[in-house]
């Protein structure tokens, strides 16, 4: 039988690689221990690392420079050994109770274990009592990976499935101080394996931003986008470059200025475009420049130069343009949110007078339950129907019919949202005046009454939603209308 011993706190390191960086507030426990004593051993090991400060106390003294001393203590592990004291691998918290108490000593178990199962005990124990962090456990995972444990094993010894322990070793490639933020926010663990979704580590780690608050679902989605265009623009540039030049800037090799007129461009909003390699480039020069979003092609000057207005005219057009496509994505993505929250609702049941409530405004507002009244790709998205287009509304009917039978709230649900939302429901259209076309706000009754339900079962507007409902988007002017 191990032996319980007790040991001054003052030969009692915490362990440099304690899984479990943040021990919370130690007030409740330290007042336990001043006044009941401690009840559970600590378990330690003899000798103990010099903590990061200490060691490099220590190299002070021996006169090793500053930067030396931390590459020594980062990368050697067993350089700063003190064979003096014990170092903690159960009861970290314990042991800064105690001090905090002014508890002098504390009964502990000396036990016998190589580094390596020292991390083992420590990341388990936290496992098990449910004390770590997500990001605390990934990192606990990657250190006993780092000393040769595999994925297998570790498997085996917590409990968590292989795939489990990749996602979260995955966890490590985002932003350390934008993770413990997002943490601090609440965020879940099924918002972090949302971000498995995306690719580019610096379109994760905007997300990341986000997490924990009502902006994710659509900053997620912007996301998503993103890394789509981001490697589309990749195979763009690649075929581009097979023929024409980049550049800086329009109009400029380098220092040099060359006229050029503009050619052609791919963007966000034409991702489905294929490049088009001119037949004239062997005689001509192609020239591109390139920006998160979009590829510009320009050519060499060949026929008539474009005076500086045309280019400010054009230029104008595509900014009009790029404003009025960015205004369909916004809506269109703003749509798929309230959708995608409708179709992942679970709690009709609970909500069924607000429900019977909506749809009731929804009847009344429409003059009835009528075929051209409703969404039916929405509907039997929602629904999960089995139709097309060759379905007519007597058999669409029937199988809502069915679904009523099944689960009458949310089919209720669906059906009311399905008659009153769809991917153009905005708050925008394009107005004439002053000789040009503009994008305007344009209140939108009907869909604050959907957002005022939606929120009512629990729903988040997103800030981008809030600006485009009350007018404040960038993207929109003042209607001249009034």
């Amino acid at each position: 039988m191990t032996e319980m011993i007790y040991l001054p706190v003052n030969l009692l390191h915490p362990h440099p690689n304690n899984p479990r960086k943040d021990l919370g507030d130690l007030t409740e426990l330290a007042d336990s221990i001043k006044a009941n004593g401690i009840f559970q051993n600590l378990t330690v090991v003899a000798g103990c690392r010099a903590t990061r400060d200490e060691y490099i106390q220590m190299a002070k003294r021996e006169g090793v420079p500053r930067e030396v001393a931390l590459t020594q203590y980062k990368d050697d592990p067993s350089v700063g050994d003190i064979s003096d004291g014990y170092t903690v691998i159960i009861g970290h918290r314990r042991l800064a109770a105690a001090k905090k108490a002014g508890i002098s000593e504390v009964p502990c178990v000396i036990a016998e274990m190589t580094p390596q199962e020292q991390i083992k005990t420590m990341l388990m124990e936290n496992i098990q009592r449910s004390d770590l962090t997500v990001y605390e456990q990934a990192q606990g995972f990657q250190l006993m990976l780092d000393m040769g444990e595999t994925v297998e094993s570790i498997s085996k010894d917590s409990g968590f499935s292989k795939s489990t322990i990749r996602r979260r070793v995955k966890l490590l490639e985002l932003d350390p101080d934008k993770f413990k933020k997002s943490e601090a926010r609440g965020a879940t663990l099924q918002d972090y394996l949302e971000l498995e979704r995306i690719e580019a580590p610096e379109l994760k780690n905007r997300a990341l931003d986000a997490i924990g608050t009502a902006n994710f679902r659509d900053a997620l989605k912007k996301a998503i986008e993103d890394d789509k265009l981001k490697k589309r623009l990749a195979q763009w540039e690649a075929d581009v470059s097979a023929f024409a030049t980049k550049i800086a800037k329009r109009g400029y090799v380098g220092d040099t200025e060359v006229p050029m007129d503009y050619h052609a461009n791919y963007h966000k909003w034409n991702q489905r475009a294929e490049v088009e390699r001119p037949a004239d480039t062997d005689t001509v020069g192609y020239y591109y420049t390139i920006s998160d979003t979009e590829i510009y092609i320009y050519k060499d000057h060949r026929d008539r130069l474009e005076t500086e207005e045309d280019i400010q005219r054009k230029e104008r057009e595509r900014e009009f343009e790029r404003a009025g496509d960015e205004l369909e994505e916004i809506t269109e993505r703003h749509f798929a949110l309230r959708s995608e929250f409708v179709s992942s609702f679970g709690a009709a049941k609970r909500n069924a007078l607000q429900i019977m409530k909506y749809a009731a405004s929804i009847i009344v507002g429409n003059g009835g339950y009528r075929s051209d009244d409703i969404n039916t790709d929405l509907l039997a998205e929602l629904l999960d129907l089995d139709i097309d287009d060759d379905t007519d509304f007597a058999a669409l009917r029937a199988l809502v019919e069915a679904e009523m039978e099944l689960n009458p709230e949310y089919a209720l649900l669906a059906c009311a949202y399905a008659s009153c939302d769809n991917d153009e429901n905005g708050y925008w259209k394009m107005e004439w005046s002053d000789g040009a076309y503009h994008h305007v706000y344009k209140a939108n009754d009907d869909l604050d009454q959907l957002y005022d339900f939606l929120i009512s079962l629990g729903y988040e507007m997103s800030d981008e939603e809030k600006a485009m409902q009350n007018g404040t988007c960038n993207l929109l002017e003042t209607s001249s209308e009034g």
